[in-house]
């Protein structure tokens, strides 16, 4: 009797603790073919939102520990990647998932724009204790990837306003030598 229950406690726990393999998938890229993306997933590796990975990319911060998947457009203009073959899974919850596509194939080692493609049903899954794989889907991201509004620069900008600590000690500097001459 003892093995039984220890049998059916087990049992349990595996039907508790099951996580649904996953993948991803997302379309109408076409002109970025080679270049790189991420896929992230809210929750996941630190990415609590869409908002601290773009805070992140626009310091120009490598993002790739915090992306649940990497890889290259296809040339077909597709990145696709298949439950059974990804490594990732996740347990039981819902979750939300959002793409990051750069102009670049190393968007890190040198300049790079970047556009996120969020929004679409298809990435936002609801994961079952029986649910044996699933796969996050953009749909046709051309309409988000074709605007050129969608699209910021991975990092600082050069040139602009200095912040105003740098504007400050320049002022000061600056008064500091015109009083020299005066003195002079």
């Amino acid at each position: 009797m003892k093995k039984l229950v220890v049998f059916a406690a087990c049992a349990m726990l595996a039907v508790v603790t099951h996580a649904a393999a996953v993948g991803w998938t997302l379309a109408g890229a076409s002109a970025y073919a080679n270049d790189a993306y991420q896929f992230f997933v809210i929750g996941q590796n630190g990415a609590t939102s869409i908002a601290t990975i773009t805070a992140l990319l626009d310091a120009g911060t490598d993002t790739e520990s915090y992306a649940f998947g990497s890889g290259k457009v296809g040339a077909a203009g597709s990145a696709s990647v298949v439950a059974a073959s990804s490594g990732k899974s996740l347990d039981a919850g819902t979750y939300t998932g959002f793409f990051v596509i750069f102009d670049n194939p190393s968007p890190a080692s040198g300049s790079a724009n970047y556009a996120v493609v969020s929004g679409a049903a298809g990435l936002t899954k609801t994961i079952g204790a029986t649910t044996a794989s699933t796969a996050f889907a953009s749909g046709n991201a051309s309409s988000i990837l074709n605007d050129s509004s969608n699209w910021k620069s991975f990092g600082p900008t050069s040139g602009g306003v200095p912040e105003p600590t740098s504007g400050l000690l320049l002022l000061v500097g600056a008064g500091m030598l015109a009083l020299r001459r005066k003195q002079k």
